[in-house]
């Protein structure tokens, strides 16, 4: 389900935008914009909390509203427009990343109207790294390389691909196992380079799983686990959530880091722990406090829903933690 705002100027344009909201909502959550009101303040407040802005006016308007608020395809909202008669659905921003070009599409099916796409890689029906490293929940790492991997597509070089995961489905005919100047990397790392212009991708498919005292600093909870992040080569980008108990609920330390990195935090009752299968490594002291033996190593097991765990518990300063992978693979 995703947030949007729609936007109109006039009055036929309202009309429009109220329809469209009343369609899209049975499956999104919606907005329509107040004409009445200021659109530059408006935007100014929500431009990073939406997920997609609809138009409906003319492509010049939206473009100079939205121009302060740029900041990069990785973090801009979709941004689509229409015109007031519904007739053409046309992204103009964050078409493959921020989702625009599938918003627009969405919204053809439900108006009618006709969508006008832009983006090299799909007029030409060639292979978007962008659109695939979404498809595939791998976070890029660079976004300045999908340039240089979608201009050697478009100029008909073939793009290498390294993975430490198995592949899955039919591998796209612009890429190659075979050596090539360009090619994309796949690996929880984030910084390897196994060709001379290297495009890596993270798959987010790390659960960290957490434990501390009560009170430890958020610098000294950060320290801990970044430092154990990077011994076992594993980049910020690839932990899809942090883990612990309900009891952990509201520690400072651990809702500072996930605020920071933008990592979700989930936590477990000791009763939903205490039914995860494994050997671990368990503590009377912590079973006496928490209701559960073990904490750290349960919670990133449970959340990687039975993952392999490819880091058992570690402690220092306070703090715990253990790392486990879910079942991954590279997907076409």
């Amino acid at each position: 389900m995703k947030t949007i705002s729609i936007l109109s100027f006039t009055e036929r344009g309202k009309l429009l935008a109220e329809k469209l909201s009343a369609a899209l909502n049975k499956n999104h959550t919606t907005e329509v914009f107040d004409r009445r009101t200021d659109a530059k303040a408006y935007l100014s407040e929500h431009f990073a909390e939406k997920d997609v802005f609809v138009f409906i006016c003319a492509a010049g308007i939206a473009v100079r509203l939205i121009a302060p608020l740029i900041r990069g395809k990785d973090v801009d909202p979709a941004v689509v427009v229409m015109d007031e008669f519904g007739r053409y659905a046309i992204p103009i921003l964050s078409g493959h990343l921020g989702g625009a070009n599938e918003a627009a599409a969405e919204i053809a099916e439900l108006t009618g109207a006709q969508v006008i796409l832009t983006t090299a890689t799909d007029i030409n029906g060639k292979f978007a790294v962008d659109v695939w490293s979404k498809y595939a929940g791998c976070k890029i790492m660079d976004v300045s390389g999908i340039k240089t991997v979608s201009s050697a597509v478009l100029a008909g070089e073939k793009i290498g691909i390294h993975s430490g995961f198995p592949f899955e489905g039919n591998m796209p005919k612009e890429l190659t196992l075979d050596e090539a100047e360009i090619g994309i990397c796949v690996s929880l790392a984030g910084n390897q380079k196994p060709f001379p212009t290297t495009f890596n991708v993270v798959p987010r498919i790390v659960t960290v799983g957490v434990g501390c005292r009560k009170g430890v600093g958020s610098e000294q909870f950060e320290k801990f686990l970044l430092k154990n992040l990077e011994e076992n080569n594993i980049a910020i980008e690839a932990v899809e959530q942090i883990a612990s108990i309900d009891l952990k609920k509201f520690e400072t330390c651990i809702l500072a880091f996930c605020h920071k990195y933008k990592i979700p935090f989930v936590t477990y009752t000791a009763e939903e722990l205490a039914a995860v299968q494994g050997d671990f490594s368990g503590s009377d002291l912590v079973k006496s406090v928490a209701g559960v033996d073990n904490v750290c190593e349960r919670s990133a097991v449970l959340g990687s829903k039975g993952g392999r765990r490819i880091l058992s518990k570690t402690s220092g300063g306070g703090c715990t933690c253990a790392l486990a992978m879910k079942d991954w693979k590279c997907k076409f």
